[in-house]
């Protein structure tokens, strides 16, 4: 063998041993993929730590990696700010409250594991430029127990005030902390001036740490735990087999679970057990494991990263694991509009109302009530507010209140005179029909000019204007009478009957479904109503398609234009001229005759005719032509209204319109009607279909007949004026008839 092939071969040894060398270093270990179990592994017995890499949710791989693997957890607690739930229903998903004007309130919920002792509370705020600092400030309350004030005065970033918080004030459950403003414009005084002074509070720096080891493995813990990771932005995850599966079946146990924090309806991530959604530690999640293969009770255990995990089998009836595991962990009550009984007078103590004052120069005292879905007088009945109030002495000249029911304005009153001193009862009465099935408000609203203007406000002692809680309100009974609206089937929907349709289950997530069902049960039990039938249909711009609905195909063309493709405009082209314009036109025969002033009278009957059917209500088409839209509730068919559909448009975020759902629920002026269109910064716009059905449901009697009569003649003018036209000339005929059978007897 030459010398040349000896050194290629020996280089090729060498080659081929590197390759060899180089190969067993590459072992490429692979996460089992999403729904199969990981090899098995030997297992420590570290106590307090949950073995069970489904109920962790990672794989070993993801779990070592982010420092939650249950071989390597570190069991330490670490600290963890609780942070503090806004209360009041907001349309708006966000992370700060803001409170406007000279005199603001608000009110949110801490909800804690256990009682901390002696404690800290974190208060993030910032307010505007135009607020003086030295005649501002925020004070504090926890659970009613005063904290103390401080001064506004960061209005670039958010600073951060901490009050102590005496052993006692703070309890396991739901606490309730409040913040009032009282804010001093620097160089205005008047009710323009107060639109120009806010603060802020970010909420997710608010709020009180505490060691996560204080989270106990029970219904407390939990709760606290989904509260506080809610509260922070974060959604609430759902481990189960088949992550793309419909939640509908676990509607009902999400809902009441979300209902049991308080305030707005978290987001609900679906995920597979063996996949880290972020690498953010949680502080709770649920896991479902398939039938069968799950504990035999819903357990609590501690995750590999400290978490409280919810462990389930999935052929549980969810609705009795809520009640098995729920039954003594405190719930932050429900508040929303109490129920007012017509036929008796109502004192404002009576529908929740403690105090009714405002100390500002522009000021709205607002009393929220809710008559029963089967009340309605549409005619000229009379309702009455018996108004008990007074006022701060020597106002300046142009001070008014203005009393309003539902928007509109029902008596005006000036502040001028009798300042300082109790007044008179103030009988107001204003039209019944100005009321409605299911929320109604009854607003104060005070303006109060500056003197001088431009000058910072005088400091006040004592409120500006006092409404007595004394004060009654009555409302006249009504006939028991109902239509289709959607406001009525929203409150009847029941969380087993939300669903997704076929083609929003390819694109919108699995859990907007309990998220809207937790949305809907939001109101008190006293405002809604109990139907088997009644269901929400979520569905996407291309539902419009093929939704089965008595609207037109134009105005199901301007329902899709104003969700996607912007405001629907008709065409503008000339028409032709009719044969009656060509008539009455300046060379027509009543031109010629001097007759002109004639020509518009065929166009007012029509008008006239239109009116009594339609009222003053315009077309669909008509009604969208200036609306932007990202979420439209529809109720397709009048004849079958237990179905309401909630189409989403592709701008909004799904967690925004359950939000904007759940605002609504206890807001009057939430959708009804047949067609509602909600969009961010204007809110709730609804059209009523001006042919909907009347029914009555009670047996007709003297007692009702008038009732039921103005209601009919109301809703339906021309049906209504036709049958008593011909009952009169039925009547006349047989007059007429007994008349000639009478001379003829005579005869």
């Amino acid at each position: 063998m030459s010398c040349a092939p000896r050194h290629i071969l020996r280089a090729a040894v060498v080659v081929v041993s590197l390759m060899a060398v180089q190969t067993s270093a590459q072992i490429i270990q692979l996460d089992p993929p999403s729904g199969s179990e990981p090899a098995p592994q030997e297992e420590t017995t570290t106590p307090g730590i949950d073995l069970d890499r489904r109920a962790l949710g990672l794989t070993g791989r993801q779990g070592a990696r982010l420092g939650l693997d249950p071989e390597r957890a570190d069991t330490g607690p670490r600290a963890e700010l609780l942070p503090l739930r806004m209360e009041r229903l907001s349309g708006q998903h966000n992370a700060v409250a803001r409170m406007t004007g000279e005199s603001a309130h608000e009110r949110f919920i801490l909800f804690l594991p256990d009682s901390p002792g002696a404690t800290e509370l974190s208060l993030a705020h910032r307010s505007g430029i135009d607020t003086l600092p030295d005649r501002s400030s925020l004070r504090i309350a926890v659970n009613g127990v005063d904290l103390g004030q401080i001064r506004p005065a960061s209005f670039d970033d958010f600073a951060t005030a901490r009050l102590d918080v005496p052993e006692g004030v703070l309890r396991p459950g739901p606490n309730l902390v409040e913040v009032s403003a009282r804010h001093t414009h620097r160089i205005a005084c008047g009710a323009d001036a107060s639109f120009s002074l806010w603060t802020e509070i970010d909420l997710r720096r608010s709020g009180v740490t505490i060691a996560t080891d204080r989270f106990a493995l029970g219904p407390e813990g939990f709760i606290a735990a989904i509260a506080a990771q809610t509260a922070r932005g974060a959604p609430v995850t759902f481990h189960r087999p088949d992550p793309e599966q419909s939640m509908v079946d676990v509607a009902p146990f999400i809902a009441r679970a979300a209902i049991a924090l308080g305030g707005t309806p978290p987001e609900i991530v679906s995920a597979p057990y063996w996949r880290a959604e972020d690498e953010v530690a949680q502080l709770a999640r649920i896991t479902a494991f398939p039938p069968g293969e799950g504990p035999e009770r819903p357990q609590f255990r501690r995750g590999g990263d400290g978490s409280i995990v919810l462990l389930l089998d999935q052929s549980h009836d969810y609705e009795d694991v809520l009640g098995t595991l729920f039954p003594s962990a405190s719930v932050m009550p429900r508040r929303g509009p109490t129920l007012l009984q017509p036929g008796a007078p109502r004192a404002l103590s009576e529908l929740g109302v403690s105090q009714l004052q405002g100390q500002g120069r522009y000021q709205q005292l607002t009393v929220d009530f809710a008559l029963p879905w089967d009340w309605m007088l549409l005619a000229s009945q009379r309702a009455r507010l018996d108004l008990d109030y007074r006022f701060a002495a020597d106002l300046p000249e142009g001070a008014l209140l203005l009393v309003k029911i539902n928007g509109t304005t029902v008596r005006l009153l000036p502040l001028g005179r009798d300042g300082g001193q109790a007044l008179p009862t103030l009988p107001i009465t204003f039209a019944a029909r100005l009321l409605h099935p299911g929320t109604n408000r009854l607003e104060f609203e005070a303006l109060i000019p500056g003197d001088p203007p431009d000058m910072a406000c005088p400091p006040l002692d004592g409120a500006i204007l006092e409404v007595s809680t004394g004060s009654r309100l009555f409302v006249p009974e009504a006939p028991d009478m109902v239509q289709p609206s959607i406001d009525r089937t929203l409150a009847s929907v029941a969380p087993r009957n939300v669903a997704l349709s076929n083609r929003a289950a390819d694109q919108l997530p699995p859990g907007l479904v309990p998220q809207i069902a937790a949305a809907l049960l939001v109101a008190p039990e006293a405002t809604r109503l109990v139907d088997t039938d009644a269901r929400l249909r979520v569905g996407i711009l291309s539902d419009l398609d093929e939704m089965q609905t008595e609207l037109p195909r134009t105005a199901v063309r301007a329902l899709f234009q104003a969700m996607g493709l912007g405001a629907f405009r008709s065409d503008t082209a000339p028409s032709e001229a009719t044969p009656w314009e060509a008539v009455s036109g300046p060379r027509g025969v009543l031109g010629r005759l001097g007759l002109t002033e004639m020509a518009p009278l065929p166009g007012r009957a029509r008008d006239t005719l239109v009116g009594l059917v339609r009222g003053e209500t315009p077309p669909l088409e008509e009604w969208l032509a200036d609306k932007d839209a990202q979420i439209a509730l529809i109720q397709p068919d009048m004849q079958n209204p237990e179905e309401v559909w909630m189409i989403l448009s592709p701008n909004i975020d799904p967690t925004q319109a359950a939000t904007a759902l759940a605002a609504s629920r206890v807001s009057h002026d939430g959708p009804r009607g047949q067609v509602a269109v909600y969009s961010e910064g204007r809110g709730w716009a609804s059209w009523t279909a001006p042919d909907r059905p009347l029914t009555l449901r009670d047996t007709l009697g003297p007692g009702n007949f008038r009732a039921v009569m103005g209601n009919y003649a109301t809703t339906a003018p021309l049906p209504f004026i036709g049958t008593i036209l011909g009952l009169t000339l039925l009547s006349a005929a047989v007059a007429l008839a007994v008349l000639l059978l009478t001379r003829r007897r005579s005869r």
